[in-house]
């Protein structure tokens, strides 16, 4: 493998964790690098030139360079921070530490000298594991496994500062859909996906609809919030669950060619979203971040149900795009 050149890990249930050059084609190329464990693999994070590895025992295994550039995969170091009822799900760079989220708990990982400094609990409910962990400034977002309730908690000092339930703006999204469908989709309604991105966090949800709320200014002694930010849906977004959110810079001048792509899906060019962005297919000459969602289904919750396609591509994953 070219040391110089930047690699992409991809784990496995089955253990394995496969390096492959960014510049290849993965579909075509084998794999570089096969790195089998005891475990199935939970999550991967890059971080001040190592990467972490967290896997289903409750281990995490920290990868280092070798003097040369490549990576010494026979050797890493392991941090006993779970267990295997328990395991590491998530882990978020914060602040120069590493959160892992085991079960309901944070445990804050020391990069340095690869200590646990300290543990606080999320929720007071064992049964639900943490999902989504995002941070921005010092705020850290949690979500927990089928739960409809954001958490901020400070990066520094560990409060929660505040939570808020996104059930009632799912609900008020969802006031034109049909009586069965609204009703099962906030029967398990639950968050599935987060991102910060610039001055917004961007919520994805169990029922489709993907919501935003303006990211709160935090100091170093910020220990509650004087106004609860104001939770808004966007018209547009999938039948089904958003699977993931993520954002991509464009290069200045760049724009999309769309020709080919069913014009229902594009709708969103032409209409603004209820946070008073655009939300778009097309990326003009002054934007440079394109936030992207992932899902089952395209669902315009303006006009439910009466679209050419409604009913025809539900079980279809699509991508909804937004400039930002």
């Amino acid at each position: 493998m070219d040391n110089k050149q930047p690699t992409m890990w991809l784990g496995t249930e089955d253990g394995c964790i496969h390096v492959y050059n960014c510049s290849d084609n993965i579909r075509t190329k084998k794999n570089k690098i096969k790195i089998q464990h005891t475990a199935a693999i939970q999550c991967i994070i890059y971080l001040d030139n190592r990467v972490f590895v967290s896997i289903a025992n409750g281990e995490v295994h920290i990868y280092r360079k070798e003097p040369g550039g490549g990576w010494c995969t026979s050797e890493p170091q392991k941090v006993n921070i779970g267990s295997a009822s328990a395991p590491v799900t998530k882990m978020l760079a914060v602040a120069g530490k590493l959160w892992c989220g085991c079960q309901n708990t944070i445990h804050v990982l020391n990069t340095g000298n690869l200590q646990v400094e300290h543990s606080f609990p999320v929720s007071s409910d064992t049964t639900r594991t943490v999902l989504c962990m995002v941070t921005s400034g010092l705020g850290v977002w949690i979500a927990l496994h089928h739960s409809a309730i954001l958490r901020l908690f400070h990066a520094t000092s560990y409060e929660c500062l505040f939570d808020i339930n996104v059930a009632p703006a799912v609900t008020k999204m969802l006031a034109g859909c049909d009586d069965i469908i609204r009703q099962h989709k906030a029967a398990c309604l639950r968050v599935t996906a987060m991102l910060a991105c610039k001055d917004l966090l961007w919520v994805g949800t169990s029922a489709g609809v993907i919501l935003t709320l303006p990211l709160p200014h935090l100091t170093s002694s910020t220990t509650s919030l004087d106004n609860i930010p104001n939770v808004s849906g966007l018209p547009y977004g999938h039948t089904g669950h958003v699977r993931f959110l993520t954002c991509v810079e464009m290069s200045p001048g760049t724009s999309l060619d769309l020709t080919g792509y069913n014009k229902y899906a594009l709708r969103s060019r032409t209409k603004e979203g209820a946070s008073g962005r655009r939300a778009s297919t097309s990326a003009s000459t002054g934007s440079k971040l394109l936030v992207i969602s992932g899902g089952d289904g395209y669902e315009d919750f303006q006009n439910s149900g009466l679209g050419e396609a409604a009913g025809r591509d539900d079980s279809t994953n699509h991508l909804l795009l937004w400039q930002v």
